[in-house]
């Protein structure tokens, strides 16, 4: 199995704005680092944006500029915690919108971005919680008893996912650390997908390649995914397919097939 899929990296990250608003900064991130055996490292920190914090976003979180004024910036909280991401699949309520914060704060240090397999659950817990009308954190954590209080709040956040999860999952959570967390990778469809782009757009610039890793339904295993990986000298790509601008009709792919993305 991947080594990726061998240990788990919860992620939520509390902003100044939208995945949409270019100006949009990170101002909290909390992690919560899972193996096969359990919980391995929790970790949440406010982060300096460097720039005043939107009433309208204090409103819905409530960090505002007094509060991180003496947090580190989020180039000083990678230095420390790059390491952590590593190998790791991550999950997350809206996986796009956390690991997209997380590439657009990456491309503003000019380093690459993230392309770690991850797992939204989102439409995880729609499929496991039907007859849920709403499927927000909040709705989903007072339904199912679970406390969460401190409603955007990052490290309140991921524990108060973890339980739902193990609820709706009726498993350990241990349990994505196996064979379902591969079924389970980037399930949600192209939206989950949204922060490889800035991978593939960061090699563009930078003119370097990629190695993108694909899950691919093989005929002789009877439809069962296996990966498969493919070097990109010149990657492209588009809204729907992705692969070589040169050579379009020998290595392009969709988007559903790519797991994750190596620098």
């Amino acid at each position: 199995m991947d080594e990726a899929f061998q240990n788990l990296l919860f992620l939520d990250v509390e902003t100044t704005g939208l995945l949409m608003q270019p100006s949009a900064r990170i101002v909290e991130i909390s992690i919560s680092a899972w193996s096969p055996d359990g919980p391995t490292q929790r970790h949440t920190t406010l982060i300096n944006p460097m720039e005043p914090i939107p009433t309208l976003y204090t409103a819905i979180h409530g960090i505002d500029d007094a509060m991180v004024r003496g947090a580190p910036t989020f180039s000083e909280y990678w230095d420390e915690m790059k390491e952590i991401f590593r190998e790791k699949t991550v999950v997350a309520h809206n996986l796009s919108f956390d690991m997209g914060m997380m590439n657009r704060e990456l491309l503003r240090l000019d380093q690459s971005p993230l392309g770690n397999p991850g797992i939204d659950t989102v439409p995880v817990l729609k499929k496991l919680l039907p007859e849920m009308k709403n499927h927000k954190l909040r709705n989903l954590a007072s339904a199912l008893g679970v406390s969460h209080q401190n409603v955007h709040r990052a490290e309140d956040d991921v524990r108060a996912l973890e339980e739902v999860l193990a609820i709706a999952m009726q498993e350990p959570i241990e349990i994505l650390t196996g064979r379902i967390g591969i079924d389970l990778s980037l399930w949600g469809g192209l939206a989950s997908h949204r922060y490889f782009r800035d991978c593939f757009w960061w090699a563009q610039q930078a003119g370097s390649g990629l190695t993108v890793v694909l899950l691919r339904p093989s005929p002789e295993s009877g439809g069962e995914r296996r990966m498969e990986e493919i070097r990109l000298t010149n990657p492209g790509f588009s809204s729907k397919r992705l692969g070589e601008y040169r050579e379009k009709g020998r290595y392009t792919f969709s988007w559903s097939e790519v797991y994750r993305i190596i620098q």
